[in-house]
């Protein structure tokens, strides 16, 4: 049996939300292993070529990409450093995740998934000048 487990990201003030489907075999999930499952499926897709239809959550910002200049030849993706920089986003409190209208505070806090559970993603945007 598979679970489709509702996936909303929003960028608060900036981005209007963008939701997709993570596929499950169990009810119960960590967000640690969330957080691992998603950048795993979000790197074999980067990787493929999949490119601007897919929304990382952890990515350079626009910004970023212009100062950058022309990038240089693609490579590839690392799922462990991607993952690295998920948790210390969320460490930092830089990404806030709900589920189910609650705010998950511990990684390794269990989450129970049912036909309704979505997991929100809000990426917070620092203030400019402070």
């Amino acid at each position: 049996m598979s679970l489709a487990l509702k996936i909303v990201d929003q960028t608060l003030g900036i981005h209007p939300p963008v939701t997709r489907e993570l596929r499950l075999v169990r009810e119960r999930i960590t967000l640690r292993e969330l957080l691992k499952r998603r950048i795993d499926e979000e790197v074999a897709g980067l990787n493929a070529g999949g490119g601007d239809e897919i929304k990382p959550l952890v990515a350079p910002t626009e910004q970023e990409s212009r100062l950058n200049g022309e990038s240089p030849p693609r490579r590839m993706v690392d799922p462990e450093r991607q993952l690295a920089a998920a948790v210390e986003a969320f460490e930092r409190r830089r990404i806030v995740i709900i589920a189910d209208g609650r705010q998950v505070l511990d990684l390794d806090q269990e989450i129970v998934v049912t036909p309704d559970t979505e997991v929100r993603f809000l990426k917070l945007v620092p203030l400019v000048g402070g």
